[in-house]
């Protein structure tokens, strides 16, 4: 089951995103409002506003979910920056925004009653008996900060996008006719008899003449050339490098160990089993029924629409459950026993029921064990702060000279240099020069940088600046250039050898052609000619269960008629494959309805949406958005965030 949403799928938030928003919202992610308004918008679309706190919130709850998914390991602002989760929640909200217009442009409005009906549609505003409880709904706003005021708009923004939505999409697009043939032609399989010659299993070719190897190196010249080469000079700053520059205050690491005590503190870890029902009696009836013996997986799969996965909640600790199901189910979780129910425990989905199938005891750790893995944090934080130090020195730095061989020598650091390479990292002699990650980063530049261009501070990493950044200085070029035959004859016999050995792999295909095609078996002509003969059976047009046969010779098959024999080259290049299309079965549509059934219910939903896709374009070009991005980078200050 999905993150955040383990209380069931009468939850108010499912019910509103899954069900009541679902066909509208599938296209523009647009959740309900989290915030009121705010007088100043990052984005404005014709005359609606995107608000600049209700976009903020966003996406720091976009941010927060997936620290929880990622286990904590990236802060919030990381994740902003290398999941650019604030172009994608813009982007969201300026659609949504277009599409408000568009729906203003036409007129359309959600009535009192339609917001009514939806309202009382909603399962968690509903009483057991099915009647509509305004005391639930108080409840269910109140538990998820939002007002009155911003549920309604919603709803009649997505009743509105309903109606909008409707009056262009049409059921059943895609007619089963093209159904049946596209799953006919999709299902459809061959057989085929193929002889392969690989060209280096052939007789060996007799040394070229010096006629011969000049005429194929004049010939080919071009592919011989020497490779443009490049030489620069540059710097890099990782916080790794000043790590050893690091002072340790005295009792800082204690102080450290004492703060995160927590985390180091003995611990469990639980597996844990949960199901959601929606009244006390189901839940208590399905105690009972577990503490009589029955199976807690099996007895909730029976008794409720759940599937086995979304039972099983895996491993949690104690703030997991937390944060998941709140203070008073991590209470309840932590005090089971192994392999037995919980009581019924009420929320706003209704009754949940808890089960430990087994508990992992952690044990903490002393300070001592600690001691080497806090001063490393600790040394990597602060070097982080001793590199952009040096980061800013090198910006005044570059104010007084442009070369960066002053500017190393003005903030005390020594350049290293990089001769003559290629756009692989090989030096002259072809033994790589450049072998570390970071190095690759720079070279790349360096070989889409031109002559004279002043050095700039460029990050290693643009989605986190704390990962180090360089700069570099392009000290010259070598254009690719002629080589004298003799310097590389070697390599210009070994070539003509290859292309001779692949031409009379061509030669000996051509033969086996025509006498398979006069009626000779496959595996007589591959033995007389010193092919390797196999037949491949059932292949797919897409590839499945087709031997791992190559793309072309899949094609080949597919393009001949039964009977028809033909010859391609094969994928590697290695010599010539032969094929004889033996036998097709075509894809019977009349016997096969489920799969029909799935393919044109695919077709359609991709037809529309594709046609949503375009009518998202369309708004957008139609309502062009105006973007404060001044104001989105001073909010997305890493001190804007919670931490």
């Amino acid at each position: 089951m999905l993150l955040k949403l383990r209380g069931g799928l009468n939850h108010f938030l499912v019910t509103i995103l899954l069900g009541l928003l679902i066909a509208a919202f599938a296209v523009w992610g647009i959740g309900p409002g989290m915030l009121s308004g705010s007088n100043q918008y990052v984005a404005k679309v014709g005359g609606t506003e995107v608000s600049t706190n209700r976009f903020f919130n966003l996406v720091q709850q976009r941010a927060q979910a997936l620290q929880i998914q990622f286990g904590g390991e990236f802060s919030t602002p990381q994740l902003v920056q290398m999941m650019r989760l604030d172009q994608q929640v813009l982007g969201q909200m300026i659609v949504d925004a277009a599409v408000k217009e568009h729906i203003s442009s036409l007129g359309l409005r959600a009535t009192d009653e339609q917001l009514a009906a939806e309202l009382r549609n909603i399962e968690a505003f509903k009483m057991p008996g099915g009647g509509f409880s305004p005391e639930l709904m108080q409840q269910a706003l109140i538990s998820n900060n939002i007002s009155q005021l911003e549920l309604f708009q919603d709803l009649r923004s997505a009743v509105t996008r309903t109606q909008l939505i409707d009056s262009f999409v049409v059921e059943d697009m895609i007619s089963r006719e093209m159904a049946n043939e596209l799953y006919t032609w999709q299902a459809e399989r061959r057989g085929a008899a193929m002889i392969n010659f690989g060209a280096d299993e052939l007789p060996e070719i007799a040394a070229p003449t010096d006629e011969q190897v000049v005429e194929f190196y004049e010939a080919n010249k071009t592919g011989y050339m020497t490779p443009e080469r490049r030489s620069y000079d540059y710097l890099m700053l990782t916080p790794a490098f000043f790590e050893a520059d690091v002072e340790i205050p005295e009792g800082e690491l204690e102080r450290i160990y004492d703060q995160r005590s927590d985390e180091f503190a003995a611990s469990e870890i639980r597996s844990v089993f949960q199901v959601s029902f929606d009244t006390e009696q189901q839940a208590q009836e399905f105690v009972s029924a577990v503490n009589s013996g029955a199976d807690f997986a099996e007895t909730a799969v029976a008794m409720t629409d759940f599937a086995a996965n979304e039972i099983d909640l895996g491993d949690n600790t104690r703030a997991d459950i937390e944060a998941e199901f709140g203070a008073d189910a991590a209470e309840l979780v932590f005090g089971l026993d192994e392999n037995a129910p919980s009581t019924p425990a009420e929320d706003i989905a209704g009754w949940s029921v808890f089960m430990v199938p087994s508990v992992t005891r952690i044990e903490g750790k002393s300070f001592e064990e600690v001691q080497a893995e806090l001063e490393q944090e600790f040394r990597s934080e602060q070097a982080i702060d001793i590199m952009f130090d040096y980061q800013g020195r090198i910006d005044e730095a570059m104010e007084a000279t442009g070369v960066l061989a002053e500017i190393a020598q003005n903030v005390g650091l020594t350049l290293a240099t990089v001769s003559d390479i290629d756009a692989q990292g090989r030096s002259v002699d072809g033994s790589p020069a450049v072998t570390q990650q970071n190095e690759y980063i720079v070279q790349s530049a360096a070989f889409r940088e031109e002559l004279g261009a002043e050095p700039t501070i460029t990050d290693i990493n643009p989605t986190d600046v704390t990962q180090g950044f360089y700069l570099f200085e392009l000290t010259d070029i070598k254009s690719p250039a002629e080589q004298p035959l003799e310097d590389i004859r070697a390599s210009v016999v070994a070539d003509w050898t290859a292309e001779r050995q692949r031409e009379q792999a061509g030669e000996i295909a051509e033969t086996a052609v025509a006498r398979l095609q006069a009626g000779e078996s496959a595996e007589v002509v591959a033995e007389e000619l010193g092919g390797i003969s196999f037949e491949a059976k059932n292949v797919a047009r897409t590839g499945d269960n087709s031997s791992n046969l190559a793309a072309n010779i899949r094609r080949l098959i597919f393009e001949l008629e039964v009977g028809d024999v033909e010859s391609a080259a094969a994928a590697d290049g290695n010599g010539y494959v032969v094929v004889k299309v033996l036998d097709k079965q075509t894809g019977d549509a009349e016997s096969a309805e489920g799969q029909v059934n799935a393919l044109l219910d695919q077709l359609n939903a991709d037809f529309q949406e594709e046609l949503f896709a375009q009518y998202q374009a369309y708004l957008t070009e139609l309502y062009p958005a105006e973007v404060n991005n001044l104001l989105i980078q001073e909010l997305f200050n890493p001190d804007n965030f919670q931490q």
